[in-house]
């Protein structure tokens, strides 16, 4: 039997800690093979009719006799997450243990991290992993092999984004908008106030896009750049790359993928949005309109001049994560794919929030390293990647189901 404990988080009065031990309960239930409480609850309940406080704190002595007496089991999970003071939202110290208290002589530590986290998908991803590696015996995956033509056409191939930001025109980096968008709010700004394309401080000669937040603007919605459109290729491989630095803001990137809104008119055919391309545009690519929509809104939709209205219908997320105050080099691989639609065309979107502070992007790479598959498998349209039944075919089931009850 297999007790996992919430874990002790005095910044929030243990409501992150409860979030961690139910998380890791789930884990458990769902890979099997132990004796687990039926609800967290239970562990609750025991641990508040007991008066029991099991901690990282407490001696291996002392969680033995919590394990083993209180709840009659023989091993124990257990530890602390806290929220670094002074520092982003999602930067914490988390200390766990996982512990056999039936080994002899002494209780056997299975797993055992003290660590201060990048960002808060690391306690899940990495280190819940790695403890429940190490209570099934597991070898952690290994990372896969190098692609030698994927590196050769990392090297080669021409990047889809202008982004070391050398050139430009008008107060504007060549390929990218024209003006700012500060998240939810409705605000477009010419550069030169909180987004500015600017020459860097210790190398004149060296250009980059420079953020400037306020307290109220990082805590609230942040602030976003965008790159104009590029095409891409739904099912293929693309390696993003940056430079990067920032003296206290959290920073993202997102790379969104759009199709077409209504598909089959042709190319740069005109659909119903291109009307009120003011408020769908954005001004990537001529300058007209505004972006209301942001990193936090579901389906972004926009005006690609000569192609037409789109819909976003992809999105890689990248949290860039290192060192304050020096420039950081991030590298990360996606492949837009969508179980219905295509991604036909793709832009960058630069974004920092949490706090007040300066952010500086240089030397943005995209480049695709894989083309699609031909022949791919799942062409047609589906209601979800997780089914080979596309939609024509289901609509054809629905169809002959209903001639049957008839």
């Amino acid at each position: 039997m297999v007790i996992p404990f919430d874990f002790v988080s005095k910044f929030d009065q243990g409501r992150y800690g409860r979030t961690v031990g139910e998380m890791i309960w789930k884990k458990l239930a769902r890979e099997g093979g132990f004796v687990l409480p039926e609800t967290m609850l239970d562990v609750r309940d025991t641990c508040q009719r007991n008066n029991l406080h099991p901690s990282p704190e407490l001696t291996l002595s002392e969680m033995k006799k919590i394990v083993r007496e209180d709840f009659d089991a023989q091993i124990g999970i257990f530890g602390s997450v806290e929220r670094v003071a002074g520092q982003a939202f999602d930067v914490y110290d988390l200390r766990m243990m996982c512990v056999d208290f039936t080994a002899s002589p002494d209780p056997k530590v299975l797993y055992q991290c003290n660590a201060r986290t990048n960002s808060v998908s690391e306690i899940p991803d990495l280190y819940v992993g790695q403890m429940l590696d190490a209570l099934y015996g597991r070898k952690p995956i290994a990372p896969p092999p190098v692609d030698p033509s994927a590196e050769k056409n990392w090297k080669q191939n021409p990047n889809l984004v202008a982004g070391d930001f050398q050139r430009g025109a008008r107060g504007a980096p060549t390929g990218w908008a024209p003006g700012w968008e500060a998240g939810e709010v409705d605000q477009w700004e010419p550069l030169g106030k909180v987004v500015q394309w600017t020459a860097e401080d210790r190398d004149p000669t060296n250009r980059v896009i420079r953020f400037t937040l306020n307290q109220n603007l990082g805590d609230t919605t942040g602030v976003a750049y965008y790159s104009e459109f590029f095409p891409v290729q739904a099912g293929a491989k693309y390696r993003f790359q940056c430079r990067w630095r920032s003296d206290a803001p959290a920073v993202k990137v997102f790379v969104k993928c759009y199709d077409r809104i209504g598909r089959g008119k042709g190319e740069g055919g005109k659909g119903k949005a291109e009307s009120g391309r003011g408020k769908a545009d954005g001004g990537m690519g001529n300058g007209e309109g505004r972006q209301p929509t942001t990193a936090s809104r579901a389906a972004e939709t926009a005006y690609v001049p000569g192609f037409g209205d789109v819909r976003e219908v992809y999105r890689s997320q990248q949290n860039l994560k290192g060192p304050k105050s020096i420039w950081n080099t991030h590298t990360q691989d996606f492949m837009p794919t969508h179980s219905e639609y295509t991604p036909r065309v793709g832009r960058v979107m630069l974004y920092a929030y949490v706090g007040a502070g300066v952010v500086e992007f240089d030397d943005v790479v995209l480049k695709q390293i894989v083309p699609a598959s031909p022949g791919g498998e799942h062409q047609e349209p589906r209601h979800s990647q997780g089914t080979k039944v596309t939609v024509k075919e289901m609509k054809e089931n629905e169809r002959r189901s209903g001639e049957v009850k008839e």
